[in-house]
């Protein structure tokens, strides 16, 4: 008996097996189903291609000149990318194919099977401005109900091109465009339609970028734009050169109240715009490469470094003036006088000095309070211009 329920067991799925075979062979035969021809017994039907695109991760968002890993594992070292939107996403297509439909019951309640796609007519999904070097779709493997329908999937890393607009970074938000529609047909014979968009809400969030929204918008040409809105996460740009360069702002005006007599004046400036320099070095690295718009973080520090240039050009200046007025012939003056009437005459000259322009000029102070204030109003300014891409870069702005 249980050797008799063995055979039927293990000839269940052989007879099932052999009905999918014999289903796939009648649809699939050459005389009656051509993989080069739309799938419609009506040839002025359209195609409806209805796609559900899920963005899985953020990878990066790479602008000119910036370097991002290789994606060939047998080349591990960098390469430059212009430009560039990564991100792992998911393509869920579905479509009508009129030639592919049977009744299950014929074939013992076979109601589905799964083939590859080269024995398929398959749309011509292509995505515009892909950066690999095939702009399409490849399909997964190929899923056909007995209604005629037939699902497939795309699931992996996709890099289109991206214009970006470091205008207000690292406050900045960007928007990227991935326009998706087919190179071969017109949307009067296969039509492409993105049905919904939306983000995976369990995806692991990117070090650098937020994907704050994504939108459709349809146009005249046949295709469909989708639209990522990505906000740049300022925290790790912020800590590492805002914190550092307000400190050195800080010294700058500090270094007023040096006296000009001091030789160290002049060194002490030399070593804050050599901090300058070398947080620029670093500065660079992180920049986004594009002539567009200058990044108001660039704004912000070449302010304070000519804060810091002035700071030194007035030191150099002051030292100047008091050397040579110590050299300057001194006024007649009677060899045989009392020490408290030298002493009273020179006090009197002071004050006369101090109330002569010339003579403030001269001193030095002058050029101290100048520089000073011009150093102020930069570092002033500089501050207002981060003030101001914070409050104004608040979203993408989107095409009408």
């Amino acid at each position: 008996m249980n050797f008799n329920l063995l055979i039927i067991f293990w000839c269940i799925p052989s007879t099932l097996s052999l009905n999918e075979v014999d289903l796939r062979r009648s649809l699939l035969d050459p005389a009656v189903y051509d993989k080069f021809v739309r799938p419609r017994i009506n040839a002025s039907h359209i195609v409806n291609v209805r796609i559900e695109l899920t963005s899985v991760n953020v990878i990066s968002l790479a602008s000119s000149g910036n370097r991002i890993p290789r994606q060939d594992w047998k080349d591990p070292g960098w390469k430059e990318r212009e430009s560039s939107f990564s991100q792992a996403c998911i393509l869920l297509l579905n479509w009508d194919d009129e030639f592919l439909t049977w009744n299950a019951s014929h074939y013992e309640g076979v109601d589905s099977f799964v083939m590859d796609p080269s024995f398929l007519w398959t749309p011509d999904v292509t995505i515009f401005g892909r950066m690999e070097g095939n702009q399409g779709v490849d399909f997964s493997r190929v899923q056909v109900q007995s209604n005629g329908s037939v699902s497939t999937l795309f699931s992996g890393l996709l890099t289109t091109h991206c214009s970006s607009n470091p205008a207000y970074f690292p406050f900045d938000y960007q928007l990227c465009t991935v326009k998706v529609g087919s190179q071969i047909y017109s949307s009067l014979d296969v039509f492409i339609e993105i049905t919904s968009v939306k983000i995976d809400k369990e995806q692991e969030g990117n070090p650098t970028w937020d994907l704050v929204d994504i939108k459709l918008r349809n146009t005249s040409y046949g295709y469909q734009e989708v639209f990522f809105c990505l906000r740049r996460k300022p925290l790790y740009l912020t800590v590492l050169y805002m914190a550092p360069t307000t400190m050195l702002a800080v010294l700058v005006l500090i270094s007023y109240v040096i006296p000009s007599e001091a030789g160290e004046k002049i060194s002490f400036g030399m070593s804050l715009f050599l901090s300058f320099m070398v947080c620029l070095l670093q500065l660079i690295g992180h920049l986004p490469q594009v002539s567009t718009s200058v990044p108001a973080l660039e704004i912000y520090y070449m302010l304070h470094m000519v804060s810091g240039v002035i700071s030194v050009v007035v030191s150099s200046f002051t030292a100047y003036v008091i050397h040579k007025t110590d050299q300057s012939p001194q006024s007649t003056v009677t060899k045989v006088k009392d020490v408290a009437m030298v002493l009273d005459k020179n006090d009197k000259t002071d004050r006369k000095v101090m109330k002569n322009p010339n003579g403030r000029l001269r001193s030095g102070i002058f050029l101290n309070r100048f520089g000073f204030f011009v150093s102020f109003l930069l570092i002033l300014t500089a501050n207002s211009v981060m003030i101001n891409a914070t409050l104004v870069s608040t979203g993408c702005i989107y095409p009408e």
